[in-house]
């Protein structure tokens, strides 16, 4: 059995796992079941509140890993291609297509995006195959380079009255590869939320097929649901805000977290 520990009020990270879902069925590799349990909160060493634990089921968990670590990134037009030994595996040009961006939408416009995609592969290729009883989604390394997605990590931290960045914009999450995919997928939710302030999504609770994940994330199924929010920050900026529960309809018959 294999697990991450998640902070499942923050939206961003459960885009993550859908990423993760997502990139192992596009290497054919897929997860077989999935389902979020809770447990009692863990303080990770990104110094963050977990208390769900996403459990699945995979052939090759390690493997994955160092798959998607090899994986190839190149330009194509404006979008970025992941490839696996010359195969596309998954076109990544959300970032072109207008809406549902959280963070500094001028500075990141005016972005590198073949780069940007770069910087958060290679972090995710240093960190991800560390990783040790399910801190995947903490572990985090300081690149020197700006992090345009630190607005999704329910923080403040860029100093918008002066057009940049303070020295934390820097430090790169694994998960955060992961949630470019996610955020690829499921965009018209991102632009929802952006637009609207607020969108439903939902987590499953039972064991499931990656299909049924995707149903959940939609609210649909049996899943615990909440609703993300965001928060106007200076003048163009939003920052992504801790998400609320609308209803919970947690399985009593999940299996306890074993520690």
């Amino acid at each position: 059995m294999n697990r991450i520990l998640v902070n499942h009020k923050n939206f961003s990270e459960v885009l993550a796992v859908a990423g993760l879902v997502v990139l192992a069925d596009c290497l054919d590799s897929p997860i077989t079941r999935c389902r979020f349990t809770p447990r009692n909160a863990v303080f990770c060493s990104d110094e963050v509140f977990r208390s769900r634990v996403f459990q699945f089921e995979h052939p090759d968990y390690d493997g994955l890993l160092q798959r998607i670590s090899a994986l190839q990134i190149a330009k194509d037009g404006d979008a970025a291609v992941l490839t696996e030994h010359a195969n596309e595996v998954v076109t990544l040009d959300w970032f072109n297509l207008g809406g549902g961006f959280i963070g500094d939408k001028g500075n990141f416009s005016k972005a590198d995006k073949l780069q940007f995609v770069k910087l958060h592969h290679m972090a995710f290729a240093e960190l991800a195959l560390g990783a040790t009883d399910g801190d995947l989604f903490a572990l985090a390394m300081d690149t020197g380079q700006t992090n345009y997605l630190t607005n999704m990590n329910l923080k403040k931290n860029y100093v918008d009255a002066g057009g940049t960045y303070d020295s934390s914009d820097t430090q790169i999450f694994a998960r955060e590869f992961l949630l470019i995919i996610g955020l690829q997928n499921w965009r018209l939710m991102m632009t929802s939320l952006v637009n609207e302030g607020c969108a439903l999504y939902g987590i499953p609770t039972s064991w499931t097929t990656p299909m049924g994940f995707v149903a959940a994330l939609v609210g649909g199924g049996e899943c615990e649901r909440l609703q993300a929010t965001v928060k106007g920050f200076g003048k163009d900026g939003l920052v992504l805000a801790t998400a609320t529960e609308i209803a919970s309809e947690i399985s009593q018959t999940s299996e306890a977290f074993q520690q």
